[in-house]
This record gives structure tokens, sequence and C-alpha cells, in this order.
């Protein structure tokens, strides 16, 4: 890809200018953390609240805290440090309401972010040219528009560089381990030599050593290890014999022992230190810290998912329940609790995921047969395995974030940025790419509420939104004159419009100087996203059902 520095180049001058934007409260969260893996022993990493004074406290898996010490605790730091450029205030631990950070410490955090995103640019160019070099054309042009579009992402942009977070590391670790899988499954796909399937083995179990990484530093990427767990199970654990005319599919514990060894070692090598402090009270703590269910069904920003439809439908039950229904029958639907709708607890909200991650794991383990006994018959139903993998991984970050508990907008991104690989691949899929990235990124405008970043997010969206309607009709339409904007689409930008003029104009105009409605902007912005996003999340799952082409005896 020679077109790859200059990209890179022109992203980061644009991180860079983006330095003394608006930042939020997550900003100050990794400041303590920084404080803590710089100051405190490793046994107090997940118990200080600086004596009570924080609500900052390190409440992701060991693996980030580790990222984080290596961050404050490294020979470019203390020098910034010594030579007094860095104050010491941006690594000492500090109250909430004594923490306000110098321009230079602004610098700091910013310039360590643009820095992580290093890994972001590794899993896209991977991802891209792993899936590229499987496409029987136009793969340069397909593997360069989706790097391109993964790492120009506005929604990335926006959490990362603008609101603070490292969601660009974190799914670039996600990209390396989904190349790995695709690697893994070109080479179990035609009839191979010994070496190529050692090689072919290998690819698999990089793919399991990353993932095994990424959930380590992050718990929201847990909803991902069922179908890791499944599909890597069927088709790296087994092998195919053939028997007379049939073929058989034998477990092969050997296997199995090695992607377990390897899977262990990369996620629990980070939790060994806590380990051999005090075992029980540190895992009882570092559980408490990664999932705090006190906080409620949904986060305050009300993600664009299912539960912000359902509390949104309890409100209109309330609404009508004390407009127009009579007192007598009011009091029999108080007494049964039925209005307001009562609140899911954890266990249920995990029982409505769980099914709704089921699909795709029953899917994964017919593809990866399918896979396995396509190496030895003329069948090519394996070459949609790879295909297959990326959209479940897909479906089952739809159904994560559209039925989690306390799920962050920022889930989204977990599901377009895999996306972004297939998108190139056919009209269906660019269709799907194109109205999931509208509905999910239009619904991360809320974290930028300054009218400071109003031009800001509106710029980004609406540029890198004709980029890639652009990028893709121009890959996807090359003979005839024709767009991947539908009617439904063209509707859909009709209301996105007419909700972000209400939101930015309207609403701050007319009722924010009365104090009037001020949830109003919010709740508006996340039930028209979670309704797009739901058919999205529908078509996705239709997508991943389509890679299933040709049924066999595992069916």
């Amino acid at each position: 890809m020679k077109s790859v520095l200059p990209i890179l180049l022109l992203i980061t001058a644009i991180k860079i200018l983006l330095i003394p934007s608006y930042y939020s409260t997550d900003f100050h969260v990794h400041r303590n953390w920084l404080a803590i893996t710089r100051h405190l022993p490793l046994s107090q990493w997940y118990f200080d609240d600086v004596d009570g004074g924080t609500v900052h406290t390190l409440d992701y898996p060991p693996g980030f805290a580790w990222f984080e010490y290596l961050l404050s605790n490294n020979a470019i730091t203390n020098r910034l440090v010594e030579w007094g450029w860095l104050d010491g205030r941006c690594l000492e631990l500090l109250p909430d309401d004594d923490n306000t950070p110098s321009d230079r410490c602004v610098v700091f955090q910013r310039c360590t972010v643009i820095i992580s995103d290093a890994m972001l640019f590794l899993g896209a160019y991977l991802a891209s040219t792993a899936y590229g070099d499987r496409l029987t054309s136009s793969a340069k042009e397909a593997s360069e528009l989706s790097f391109l579009l993964i790492v120009t992402n506005p929604g990335l942009i926006m959490l990362d560089h603008i609101h603070f977070q490292y969601n660009g590391m974190l799914l670039g670790l996600l990209l390396c381990s989904i190349a790995c899988i695709i690697r893994g499954d070109a080479g179990s796909n035609t009839q191979r030599s010994k070496k190529s399937a050692i090689s072919s083995q290998t690819w698999e179990l990089c793919g399991a050593a990353f993932f095994a990484l990424l959930l380590s530093m992050k718990h929201l990427y847990m909803t991902l290890a069922p179908l890791y767990l499944v599909y890597l199970l069927r088709h790296h654990c087994f092998i195919a014999q053939k028997e007379k005319s049939s073929v058989t599919l034998q477990f092969s514990f050997t296997k199995f022992v090695f992607l377990g060894v390897i899977t262990l070692v990369c996620f629990l090598g980070p939790f060994v230190p806590f380990l051999l402090q005090d075992s029980s009270v540190q895992m009882e703590q570092i559980l408490k810290r990664l999932f705090p269910f006190g906080r409620g069904l949904v986060h305050d920003y009300w993600a664009a998912n299912t539960w912000a439809l359902y509390l949104f439908g309890s409100k209109i039950a309330s609404f009508v329940k004390k407009s127009f229904v009579p007192s007598s029958f009011r009091n029999i639907l108080e007494s049964y609790a039925l209005i307001p709708f009562p609140e899911p607890s954890p266990h249920i909200v995990a029982l409505c995921l769980f099914l709704g991650l089921i699909p795709a794991l029953i899917c994964a383990w017919k593809v990866a047969s399918n896979a396995l006994e396509s190496q030895l018959s003329n069948s090519t139903v394996g070459t949609s395995a790879a295909t297959f993998f990326i959209h479940a991984v897909v479906v089952s970050s739809f159904s994560a974030f559209m039925l989690g508990y306390h799920v962050h907008e920022k889930a989204i991104m977990t599901a377009i940025v895999p996306l972004t690989i297939v998108a190139t691949t056919s009209i269906e899929n660019a269709r799907l790419y194109i109205r999931t990235c509208m509905f999910g990124i239009f619904g991360l405008f809320p974290l930028l509420f300054q009218p400071e970043e109003l031009l800001i997010k509106a710029f980004l969206f609406l540029t890198w939104m004709l980029l890639a309607l652009y990028g893709l009709e121009s890959l996807l339409f090359k003979d005839r004159k024709d767009t991947l904007l539908t009617n439904i689409d063209m509707v859909t930008i009709t209301v996105l419009s007419c909700v972000f003029i209400f939101m930015e104009i309207i609403h701050p105009v007319v009722f924010m100087p009365r104090g009037k409605l001020e949830f109003l902007p919010l709740m508006t912005t996340s039930v028209v996203c979670a309704i797009g996003l739901f058919c999205c999340w529908v078509q996705s799952g239709v997508q991943m059902m389509n890679c299933i082409k040709i049924k066999t005896k595992y069916d």
C-alpha cells in the first residue's frame, strides 16, 4: 500500500491539531491511573481511591493496568519530569476537587493516545491485507479502502482524541486477532503440505493469543469469547480424515492443549503478579471493580440500544397512565408495578445477551465443520469461513451492544470496525456498513456536547461519510452509474438531519433558556439511533447467515 504513509501523516496531523480540544472526565480517569501505577505498590492498585476523594478508580483488567504502568514508568516520562517539562502534579494522586491538569499534562496524555494508535494502524493493515489477499479481484483497491476507512473513522477520532480514551489501540489488537484467524483459514482451505498445515495452525494460535491479550486489557470484549471458543474449538482442534467415501472429523487433544495453554498464558499472565499478593482478596476486589452492577441498566447517556427503547417505552407508558388512564385502573397498574416498566436485573440481561449470541455460535460450529470437510473434498465451502468469522464478530458485537448491561456508546465501534473489512466486498455489505456508521457514529454526538465541538464533529462526520460513499461506490459500481443510498437511506439522512438541527440549534435556543426538557435531545438521539441500529443488527445477522452456502452432514 503506497498510500499508507501519506494517510498516516495526515491523520496524525489532524490528531495533533485536536490536542487543545475539549476532554471528558475520562481524561482525569486515565491521569489518575497513571498516578496509581507510578506511586503505589501493586497490591494497592485496585484499592486506592485517594482517601475517598476520587471516583476515578482503576476499573480495567490488569493488562490495561500494566499498559498504564508502562506509560508512567519509562525513561522518556522520567526525563520529562526531571527536566521540568512535565509538572509533578500530572502524575500525582489527586482528589477530584483538585485535579486540574496543566497544558503540558494535556499534551503528554494526548500524545500517549496518538502513539498508541500505532496498534490500530498495524491491525488495520494486517486485517485488510489478509482479507484482501483472499479476494479474486480488486484486492489491492479493496484492501487500501478498508485500511483508509478504519484509520480515519471519525468515531474513533471523537472518542479517543477529543473525548479521550484508548479505543483505537484495543480495536487494533482485535484486528490483529482477526487477521491471524483469516490467515489460518486461508491455509486450511486447499490441498496443502504438512508445512502449510502447521503454518495455518500457527496463525490460529496467534489469533487466540492476540484475543486473550485483548481480553486481559478490556473486559468489554468478553462477549466475543464464546465465538472464539466455538470457532477455534471446531476449526483448530479437529482434524478432517477421509474414510472410504466420507469425511470424518476427529478431536485432537494435542491441538486443544496447545490452544488452551497459549490462551491461558496470554490472558492470565497480567493477573499473576496480583495473584502472588493475596489471591482471594485481590481477585475479589478486581472483579468488584470490573463489574459494578450498581451503576444501573443503562449509562447516563443512554447508548442507542434495546434498553434505550425499553426505557423510552416505559416513559411513554408512564405519561399515558398519568394523563389518560382512570385513577381506579391506575391503582391496579401501580399495585402490580407494571408501569413504569420494571428494570431488568443483571441476570435477566445476561440471559438476553446469551440468547442473542447463540445464532452466531451455532453458525460458527457449522461453518468450521464445513471448512474442515472441504479440505479433503472438492467443495469450496471453506472459502467462506474467514468471511463468516468477520460477520460473526460483527453480529456478536452488535448483540453485546444491543442487549448488554450498562453499555456505553463507544461499544458500537466493536461492530463498525470489523465490518469495514468486508464492506468492500459486496453492495449488501457496503450498505449495511454505511447505515451502521450513520446511526452508530451519530449516536456518539452527545458525548461532545460543548458548542466549541459542534463544527468539528459535524465536519468530521460529513466529510468521512462522503469519503466512504465515494470510495465504496467507485469500487463496487465501476461499470454502471448507481449509488449505495436507497430511498430508505435518504429518509434516514433526513431524519438524522432533523434530529441534529433540533439537538444543536432549536433546543439550546428555545428550551434551554427556560430550563425545560433538558433530557429531550439525548433521548431523541438515543431512540432514533436505537431503531436504526436494531435494523442494522437484524441485517448483519442475515449477512452472516448468507455465508453458510452448503449443507453437510454436520448441519
